[in-house]
């Protein structure tokens, strides 16, 4: 799956220190230095524009400083235009912690232009989707997936709309193209359970649950899940799943999940091709697609 940059790229030192940094192994100046170069910066303009005096920012970034108020950190990471990973993660570096909070249509959009140029590159379906689990944007080769008409800007009613619910509701065409319910419900569930984990305890988390609960399919794979203790799983898991593809049979894919590096509260997921069927049907499902918007 392609990697999930900005259009913006950082220079190769700066993309080392920000990998680096999730492991919280540098300190809160050296990811800001690692910010401002990505954003290709100076150190005069970010002064300017967040209020600093001269030389503030220097210091900072070299340690100098070893607790800047909170206050600062956030008009210094304003400045740079830090998306919400970035933001927490040199907070929690000085101490001071940021709340997940579901992004705002801002962002959202912000997360559709970021990934969009990667989704439409991508030679198997692939979309979207924010951490209160919707829908946001997709590839080309999604609506043929889910038999859907390509030039419904809606997916069929569900941009926008909870993907889970969508798999699980009687009422939609979805659950249909599930070929083994026994393996893919369970593994949709131990997957949402391991993404809700990672938000704690978000009050926002409820509102998922409180949506899903009314469903009765999503209730028993929930209960029968609720008796397994919660196995980890890799974002990378690759998930095997055999789907009903219109006009084309039973395919076998593996879902692959990956976050957004600026904004983890966003990822896309990939339905990498896991059978010779499946692969061709990409690569034609590609090719009858090339030049269309």
């Amino acid at each position: 799956m392609p990697k999930n940059l900005s259009a913006q790229q950082p220079t190769a030192d700066a993309d080392a220190t920000l990998d680096a940094g999730w492991t919280g192994t540098h300190t809160g100046g050296e990811l800001i230095r690692a910010l401002r170069q990505a954003a290709q910066r100076t150190q005069l303009w970010v002064e300017a524009e967040a209020g600093l005096g001269t030389g503030y920012l220097q210091r900072v970034e070299a340690g100098k400083v070893a607790q800047p108020t909170r206050e600062t950190v956030e008009r210094i990471l304003t400045a740079l235009d830090a998306r919400h990973s970035e933001r927490r993660l040199v907070l929690a570096q000085y101490g001071y912690a940021l709340p997940t909070l579901p992004p705002t249509d801002a962002e959202r959009d912000w997360a559709r232009a970021e990934i969009e140029p990667d989704l439409q590159a991508t030679p198997f379906p692939a979309y979207l989707l924010d951490c209160l689990h919707r829908l946001m944007s997709w590839n080309r080769l999604v609506p043929r997936m889910f038999g859907i008409v390509a030039e419904d800007p809606t997916l069929g009613g569900l941009a926008g709309c909870s993907l889970p619910a969508a798999w699980f509701d009687p009422a939609s065409t979805l659950p249909d193209r599930v070929a083994d319910p026994e393996r893919f419900f369970p593994a949709m569930i131990q997957t949402l359970r391991y993404e809700m984990r990672q938000y704690g305890a978000e009050p926002w988390q409820g509102d998922i649950l409180a949506e899903l609960q009314p469903l009765p399919l999503f209730r028993h794979y929930w209960d029968m899940a609720m008796q397994q203790p919660l196995a980890a799983i890799s974002q990378r898991a690759l998930v095997p799943i055999r789907l009903r593809v219109p006009q084309a049979g039973m395919l076998t894919f593996r879902l692959v999940s990956e976050p957004l590096t600026r904004d983890h509260r966003f990822r896309t997921i990939g339905y990498v091709p896991a059978d010779t069927a499946a692969m061709q049907w990409c690569v034609a499902a590609t090719g009858s697609n090339a030049g269309r918007g």
